[in-house]
């Protein structure tokens, strides 16, 4: 530290209570800390944004239209209520395994490909030097990094791991690797880098579902506007577009799907309804088919009536056979009655010659009038009667007996037609309640195929004509600013934090230090008056006397103020008696007492210096000031008289006594009168006599020196020295009722420049601090 002109302190304290001096003291001592503190905190965010991977978000923007039936009977309120669950319905549905693994089905990214850099490792999204179709089993290399490299022409090696198993091969050849069959192909147009390998990852199904779960956020952006915002992040930003925009899309074909499956259901009911009804129509169809085949109709009622008709039909032509066959038999009784009768001209349904037989036979105009009655003028029958009676009669029974004979076998052929004819009339009432049963759910299942057709028609026509239940507002967005790390705001970050981190050490040392950093520390003594103060000087002092080393140092010339001040302190006598002591070794009250003595001499007064501190012998003293062998306390027990212990300093006028082997009872030895004696004693012979007294924190040998004094001077020393010390200063003073007592600040840290008033200047520095007897 550079010694400077010592510019004295403010007698006030700080404003507001900052102590600004121990605030230095506390920089200018742990700098290197704060230092170290700025250096490492920056450090650290330098590092994390050199080592930290960018992330990217892509966002998209998406408008629910959501409806409930309580919205469409004019509940508002209620609607409100609910637009909160549908929005978070919705966005958990999002989010859902159930909706990713459609996502995945969707998506091809089971496959990443990865440079590997220098310092990390980035994904080649759609562009890679190499493309790899595969086959996996499931006991194959998933989620595991498969390295690869080129060997010299098309050759190539696959290496699972950093050091696991390698195979070779050739582009365009199948590849065998551990469960996993594959093939590469190289890509001609991809640009390589400064990249040092190349490596892809197949990730299984649960690797990719954590990955999209993790990387994707749904939050809501105006629940009253029922909007949504889906954000999806990743390390390579086209990929975070392409995978949100999957998901959009993803989102969109299932929110149809979902719309219309309530129709999609229905339609698909319907068609399973109409094929099992077109089924049972095609079997009735089959059965009317063959109904009609086997009995020509279709309508039973008509066929009912057209067999009773045939068969009342029959029993008509049975009859008028039968009639006829009678009418023959009598017609052949009569053949042999040559007498006219004139009911032979009243048959029917004779053949014309018979007919023509009988008029001829008959001859009579009374019978052709019955005849006549009987049959038509221009009937067959009538027209052949006249012609066969007009036959031979031999001719005409030969005639009778063929028509007989037809007629009975016509006869016959009508029983056996009415008989089945009967038959089928027994049996049609069943098949016309069968028929008609038939017919009836034909009709049904043809009422009941149309409304479905018409039902099914309908669905269809409106779920071609359904809409998404969303809009996408704004789509997938491609992200050119990385989400992380912020590099602005992480080296802001960094250095505030540094800052803050510095601001809370400084803090915890300031709270921490209750050391006396200033002058105004002591200026509460109000009642203690001020002897001086002694900046901290660099330089030692080989020798011993650091005032008589370095005349011209602000250390010396402070030294020299103090022998001023003694001068106003009104000493009766004209041998004085100054006693130097402070609270705890270390505060540099030896080295004041020795300076002090050393200026006094200086000013050729004839000066010695006793060394009180018997309990703490001074073994690393510079010559001559070493002597450990007599000293005071051999003086005091009369061993040694004071002339024989006396050591010459440097200076002509200045002697100094020593302390003397360690004594076991130092106190009783400044109590009992061989003391007293001796400073009577050397009062005849010096004019100052200096009192290196033990610290007083400690022991009371000090105290009892200071009683002897005529003038006490208390050192303390800056950022060493505890502020309790003041309190103990006080204590002792209040006991003791010391009035002769001043106090002295040591150590003050120079300020301003290298120089302390008067025109004196500090010597050449020196890098050695001076040495533990000058600071006590």
């Amino acid at each position: 530290m550079d010694n400077k002109n010592t510019i004295p302190p403010p007698l006030h304290a700080p404003v507001e209570g900052l102590d600004v001096n121990k605030l230095k003291i506390i920089l200018r001592s742990n700098w290197y800390w704060l230092v170290l503190i700025f250096i490492a905190v920056n450090a650290a965010a330098y590092l994390y944004i050199r080592y930290t991977k960018n992330l990217y978000q892509s966002d998209s923007e998406i408008k629910l239209e959501l409806s409930t039936e309580a919205s469409e009977f004019g509940i508002k309120s209620v609607v409100e209520d609910q637009n909160l669950n549908l929005i978070s319905g919705e966005m958990e549905l999002i989010q859902s395994r159930l909706f990713l693994n459609q996502v995945l089905d969707s998506t091809d990214i089971e496959l990443s490909y990865f440079s590997v850099g220098r310092v990390l490792n980035d994904e080649l999204f759609r562009d890679a030097p190499f493309e790899v179709t595969y086959t996996i089993k499931p006991n194959g290399p998933y989620n595991v990094p498969l390295y690869f490299d080129e060997t010299s022409g098309n050759g190539i090696t696959i290496r699972i791991g950093e050091h696991g198993t390698e195979v070779a091969g050739q582009y365009g050849e199948n590849i065998h690797l551990d469960g996993l069959d594959m093939r590469i192909t190289r890509n001609d147009k991809f640009k390589r880098g400064d990249e040092v390998g190349y490596f892809f990852v197949i990730n299984n199904r649960d690797a990719l579902l954590n990955y999209l779960r993790q990387n994707l956020t749904v939050e809501p952006i105006n629940f009253n506007a029922n909007t949504i915002r889906i954000s999806f992040r990743d390390h390579n930003p086209a990929k975070a577009q392409f995978v949100l925009n999957e998901i959009d899309s993803a989102y969109l074909q299932y929110s149809y799907q979902q719309k219309n499956l309530a129709n999609k259901q229905k339609i698909d009911w319907l068609a399973k309804e109409l094929g099992q009804i077109e089924k049972k129509m095609e079997a009735y169809e089959d059965y009317f088919e063959n109904f009609t085949l086997q009995n020509r109709t279709n309508n039973l009622d008509e066929d009912l009536r057209a067999t009773v008709e045939l068969i009342t039909r029959l029993d008509s032509q049975r009859f008028v056979i039968a009639q006829r066959i009678t009418r023959l038999d009598e017609i052949a009784a009569n053949l042999n009655n040559t007498e006219a009768d004139p009911a032979l001209i009243q048959r029917q349904s004779l053949p014309d010659y018979l007919v023509t037989a009988l008029e001829e036979y008959q001859k009579l105009a009374l019978e052709q009038e019955k005849l006549r009655m009987s049959y038509s003028e221009k009937t067959f029958a009538y027209r052949q009667r006249q012609v066969e009676l007009e036959s031979i009669r031999t001719k005409t029974a030969g005639q009778i007996n063929a028509i007989r004979k037809d007629l009975v076998q016509r006869l016959a052929e009508l029983n056996n037609r009415k008989k089945h004819l009967e038959n089928e009339f027994a049996n049609l009432p069943d098949k016309n309640t069968q028929f008609s049963k038939n017919l009836r759910f034909y009709k049904l299942n043809e009422q009941f195929y149309l409304t479905l057709i018409q039902s099914k028609s309908e669905f269809e026509i409106a779920q071609a004509g359904s809409i998404p239940d969303f809009k996408i507002l704004s789509p997938a967005s491609y992200p050119y600013t990385p989400l992380s790390p912020r590099k602005s705001m992480i080296t802001g970050a960094g250095l505030v934090a540094s800052l803050g981190m510095i601001v809370f050490l400084i803090g915890i040392l300031y709270l921490l230090n209750n050391r006396i950093t200033g002058l105004y520390d002591i200026e509460r003594l109000r009642q203690l008056p001020i002897l001086g103060v002694v900046p901290a000087s660099r330089y030692s002092s080989a020798g011993g006397i650091y005032v008589a080393e370095h005349p011209r140092s602000m250390v010396s010339e402070a030294i020299r103020t103090l022998r001023t001040n003694l001068e106003f302190f009104n000493i009766q006598s004209d041998k004085k008696i100054v006693a130097v002591s402070s609270t705890v070794s270390g505060e540099g009250k030896s080295f004041i007492a020795m300076n002090l003595g050393g200026v006094i001499a200086l000013s050729r007064k004839r000066v010695v210096l006793l060394d009180l501190d018997m309990r703490k012998p001074k073994h690393d003293l510079p010559a001559p000031f070493n002597e450990t062998s007599r000293g005071i306390s051999t003086i005091l027990i009369r061993k040694n008289t004071w002339e024989e212990c006396v050591v010459k300093t440097q200076l002509e006028t200045f002697d100094y006594i020593p302390s003397g082997p360690h004594p076991p009872n130092p106190s009783e030895l400044l109590l009992n009168g061989d003391f007293d004696e001796l400073l009577a004693e050397l009062k005849k012979h010096y004019d100052y006599i200096i009192l290196d007294t033990p610290p007083v924190g400690l022991v009371t040998d000090g105290i009892m020196a200071m009683k002897r004094a005529d003038i006490a001077i208390y050192v303390f020393r800056v950022n060493y020295s505890r502020k309790d010390f003041i309190t103990n200063l006080q204590r002792i003073v209040n006991i003791n009722k010391f009035s002769n007592i001043t106090t002295l600040l040591n150590a003050l840290p120079s300020t301003g420049e290298n120089r302390y008033g008067y025109g004196y200047y500090e010597e050449a520095s020196s890098t050695e601090r001076f040495k533990k007897f000058f600071k006590g």
